[in-house]
């Protein structure tokens, strides 16, 4: 089956050009092992033996994440259903149908970071990315802005090294293909002009007015709105203004045709694979979030249950950042089912 041909940068649109040629994927069944994968598996156990040595509170490397995301818990693979597929071959031409289970498993697409000021990225490797980008208002020492919380974020996304886990996964069934590149950057807010101005994004702000990430129930605490999609953030609690930060850039890269700077993180179905689509803030069907920096931990979405009466311990205290710096996993469900024939005439379960 011959392989798409990749697009120009410049054929795409403005909002979508890459920071590096799109890396478009085919429609292959993903489960068939080959040399090339067995050279993956080898490479991610190097990667999983270097990051077990454990990494520093406030910085991450490449081999830290690639250790982080070998989660069973974040990967949350399961059978869906199945895919009925159909074989011919021979002259006159003989049919047979076949059956394949339907599998949806995350696959840990890109590491979203949001910090500060340039050269202040918990992920080391990528602190270059910035180029000559300046930081924004920072609350602590921040005059008049710290005591109204106002906080500003640069941020990054970037393909995740923790797909060479999933691509490495000898599970000996069906791994869907992941439609991001490890260590291609996918949004880098320092080259997006709309990440610093609020203002050219009033129409679609009144047009998003009611998106935020809030925790549940009516009177959840609201961690921010997610228009303007800028790195300003109105938040006193640094975590939270962090996470509402990623979240926005999550929001952009998900979709197609942004007014951003952007290389959208989407892939097209067909032959048995079925990619993610846009990330929708407090769905956890749709997305979930994995802490790497300042600390690593478990899948969820952001603001996921509610906050404790004022006065309690703060239950994300441990989450907020000495250098206001943070690193996340931003983990996406696959659906996809073994090949087993030339055409796939219908499939069922979700």
């Amino acid at each position: 089956m011959s392989r798409p041909v990749r697009k120009s940068v410049c054929s795409q649109p403005a909002g979508e050009r890459a920071f590096l040629p799109s890396p478009l994927r085919g429609n292959a069944p993903g489960p068939l092992l080959s040399a090339a994968t067995a050279t993956r598996r080898a490479l991610a156990a190097a990667w999983l033996a270097l990051g077990a040595l454990g990494h520093a509170a406030e910085t991450i490397s490449s081999a830290d994440i690639l250790a982080a995301s070998a989660d069973f818990g974040c990967l949350d693979y399961r059978a869906v259903g199945a895919c009925l597929w159909l074989r011919c071959s021979g002259v006159p031409p003989s049919c047979t149908t076949a059956t394949s289970v339907k599998y949806r498993h995350f696959v840990p697409d890109a590491v979203v970071t949001a910090y500060p000021a340039r050269g202040l990225s918990p992920w080391t490797e990528m602190r270059a990315l910035d180029g000559a980008a300046e930081g924004g208002t920072y609350a602590k020492g921040a005059g008049s802005r710290a005591a109204t919380g106002l906080r500003f974020k640069l941020t990054q996304a970037v393909g995740s090294p923790g797909i060479a886990w999933i691509e490495g996964l000898n599970l000996g069934r069906t791994v869907c293909d992941p439609v991001a590149t490890q260590l291609a950057p996918y949004y880098v807010s320092g080259a997006d002009p709309m990440w610093r101005a609020p203002e050219a994004q009033a129409a679609s702000t009144l047009r998003h007015a009611l998106r935020a990430v809030r925790e549940p129930g009516a009177l959840g605490s609201l961690w921010g709105a997610l228009y303007p999609r800028t790195g300003f953030v109105q938040q006193g609690h640094d975590y939270k203004a962090g996470a509402v930060a990623a979240q926005r850039v999550a929001d952009i890269v998900t979709r197609r045709n942004q007014p951003h700077v952007y290389r959208p993180l989407l892939g097209g179905s067909g032959g048995g694979q079925w990619p993610p689509g846009a990330v929708v803030e407090g769905d956890a069907d749709t997305h979930r979030w994995q802490m790497l920096a300042p600390r690593t931990g478990s899948c969820a979405v952001f603001a996921a249950s509610a906050s404790p009466p004022v006065g309690t311990v703060d239950p994300l205290g441990a989450n907020v950042s000495s250098s206001g710096a943070y690193a996340w996993n931003l983990w996406r469900p696959y659906r996809c089912c073994r090949r087993r024939g030339q055409w796939l005439v219908s499939h069922w379960g979700n």
